[in-house]
């Protein structure tokens, strides 16, 4: 069991680097962008303060962050709670970048991020034990290894564990999806709702809230990287062979792509 680390590389090492960073800031995800947000990183701390929240992290809280790229999320959230946090991602750059977040943000002495693949928890986690896990725009790398995934996730958590995913599903045969599975550099074949759903139950899991986010902030998000992306075209700076965001917003605008809020617990 292992991550797709070639796709993976292709999309955040040579694709997307300055597009997610000029859009982004230090974040990579879709955040949520409410009417009062201009730009991506306000959504993305928007949801920050969602996730903060809604889940109740706390300073005695333990925040585990799976692919977390430079570890934004749990970094911010150490930030403005006192939380302790493990962040882990499979690209080195992303997690030397992180390293540097950390202290800029001046929560080293609160936790760290590291090197190491997301089907393989407990090599890079030992026995450690979290009460918070953020799977945020990760798991659909690994559709086709959910359930070892799952049972490895158990390993590391409380009873009790609140667990947020942020997730893309879709609702048609998965033939009429490759173009966007293309996009994503992903081998696995993405998951239907139901399945996806029904996952977290075979895991043992309690589901405690679901959105499609489609109908709210998502498509908002897709649209803002898809604008973004096209004047990075037209100026020269990303080829235009490379950028294959508007695949992905057309089938989320169709609907046969949805980008989803899944909060379950241990």
């Amino acid at each position: 069991m292992a991550t797709n680390q070639e796709g993976v590389n292709d999309v955040y090492e040579t694709v997307f680097p300055r597009l997610w960073r000029n859009l982004c800031g230090d974040f990579l995800n879709f955040g949520y962008f409410t009417d009062e947000c201009e730009n991506m990183t306000e959504a993305n701390e928007v949801l920050v303060k969602w996730i903060i929240k809604k889940l109740n992290i706390t300073e005695s809280s333990r925040v585990l962050e799976v692919g977390c790229g430079r570890g934004a999320y749990a970094i911010s959230m150490a930030k403005q709670t006192g939380c302790s946090f493990v962040g882990i991602d499979i690209l080195p750059r992303f997690i030397k970048e992180g390293k540097a977040l950390l202290v800029e943000q001046g929560v080293q002495d609160r936790g760290d991020v590291i090197v190491g693949d997301m089907t393989e928890l407990s090599k890079s986690l030992g026995d450690q034990k979290f009460t918070h896990v953020l799977l945020l725009g990760c798991l659909f790398y690994i559709h086709d290894q959910m359930d070892p995934f799952y049972e490895q996730l158990k390993r590391h958590c409380n009873p009790g564990t609140w667990i947020i995913a942020q997730d893309f599903t879709r609702t048609v045969p998965v033939d009429q999806i490759r173009p966007v599975m293309k996009h994503w550099r992903t081998e696995g074949e993405t998951l239907d709702t139901a399945t996806y759903i029904s996952k977290i139950f075979n895991a043992g899991f309690k589901l405690q809230y679901y959105n499609n986010d489609n109908n709210d902030h998502a498509i908002r998000s897709v649209n803002y990287v898809v604008d973004g992306g096209n004047k990075m075209v037209e100026a020269g700076v990303m080829p235009k062979d490379s950028f294959t965001f508007p695949i992905l917003r057309d089938a989320m605008e169709a609907g046969r792509i949805l980008y989803n809020t899944f909060i379950y617990t241990e």
